[in-house]
């Protein structure tokens, strides 16, 4: 357990990295670049398809890969930056896009899932947020600095040598650290007809389809507004971020060693709330603000958004724990991307009507607060 732990910390680490350096600003920086909003919304749209066609690949050949997956996931976000530099057509860096969210999450979840159980989760996850804003908000800094400054190419080189560096110590590591849990390995791939059927008291079904758009929402769209409210600056929106995190990675280290003792079902309903409060927030903030009135705004919206996803993966991995384990996983990012990719399209459709698609952001994210409470239907005492 504690080398798969090891493992575990790893993996996040080079790709946290990896991650805030540049796939973090890939949104903004195809809106700096010329892209609309329209454009972007159907580059989600095929990264979902990207991450489906992957996944479906992985849940068929995972036995006896897992080191492959890991280094053919450092691989992919490499290729990321490197197509984005070489002026690759941005339907292919999607779709590469998607496999390597693909390959990180599924990894992640995978590790994640094998190293707890519903005593711990909380604290768990709560250990892995506060790692994960560490590594990727250095990743951030570095990244807007350069971006800032150098551009794209020093992004590019110094990516290279963090994946290098990555795939050696992988490469390296023992078989003993890097085998896939048995009970995946034993565990038959997802047919088209297993997708169909499922079902269950808890609304599952529902919840993985609107989480994958709700993750979109928050890591492209409420970015770019983000990008907008600093004067589309880089070095300014990594320092607001650093900033955020810093204040966060704070409270959730009191928060995290308490969320497993508390009363489950009441942190939970409180987390939507916030969260439903959290999306009313970004479609009011505007640039008219003051300074000091958008940053409260801004440090609510964090916190809100950060203890929902704490309580909601709390939830998430305890479910999957009670239910039909690994196959849960899977399930879940099957219906996630194959949504997030429908609902991007339409996104993609309805945006390329307006010659100024970003100031319809607002009313996106006030649509986004009433489908919050869907998340209340996700019960573990249904």
């Amino acid at each position: 357990m504690r080398d798969l732990s090891r493992t575990y910390y790893l993996f996040l680490g080079f790709h946290g990295f990896l991650l805030g350096l540049f796939p973090f600003f890939l949104p903004v920086y195809l809106y700096k670049n010329g892209s609309p909003l329209s454009d972007i919304a159907l580059f989600i749209a095929l990264s979902g398809l990207g991450f489906i066609v992957t996944l479906w690949g992985w849940d068929r050949l995972r036995s006896n890969l897992f080191r492959r997956m890991i280094i053919v996931s450092l691989l992919l976000e490499l290729s990321v930056v490197l197509s984005v530099y070489f002026g690759v057509d941005l339907t292919i860096v999607a779709l590469l896009n998607g496999g390597y969210n693909c390959l990180y999450w599924m990894i992640q979840r995978i590790l994640f899932f094998s190293a707890v159980s519903p005593g711990n989760s909380g604290r768990k996850f709560g250990n892995f947020q506060i790692f994960v804003l560490v590594v990727l908000k250095l990743g951030i800094f570095v990244g807007s600095i350069l971006l800032g400054r150098f551009g794209l190419i020093a992004i590019g080189i110094l990516s290279l040598i963090v994946t290098c560096v990555a795939i050696l110590i992988f490469s390296y590591r023992s078989e003993d650290c890097l085998e896939i849990p048995a009970l995946l390995q034993q565990r038959p791939s997802i047919r088209i007809l297993d997708l169909i059927s499922f079902k269950d008291r808890y609304y599952s079904r529902l919840i993985f389809a609107i989480d994958g758009v709700f993750l979109y929402l928050e890591s492209y769209f409420w970015l770019i507004s983000l990008f907008l409210l600093v004067g589309e600056s880089f070095v300014k929106l990594g320092m607001v971020v650093i900033g955020l995190a810093l204040f966060l990675g704070v409270l959730f280290f009191i928060i995290k060693n308490r969320i497993d003792r508390l009363q489950v079902q009441k942190v939970y309903q409180v987390a939507v709330l916030l969260y439903a409060l959290s999306w009313v927030m970004r479609g009011s903030i505007s640039g008219d603000m003051s300074y000091s009135l958008q940053m409260c705004m801004i440090v609510l919206i964090g916190f809100s958004t950060s203890l929902f996803r704490l309580a909601f993966n709390k939830r998430f991995f305890d479910l999957a724990r009670l239910s039909t384990g690994y196959e849960y996983i899977f399930l879940k990012s099957y219906y996630s991307q194959f949504f997030l990719a429908f609902v991007f399209l339409f996104f993609a459709a309805i945006l390329k009507e307006f010659s100024k698609s970003v100031e319809l952001l607002p009313f996106i994210y006030w649509l986004a607060a009433g489908l919050t409470f869907f998340y209340l239907k996700y019960r573990m005492d249904s």
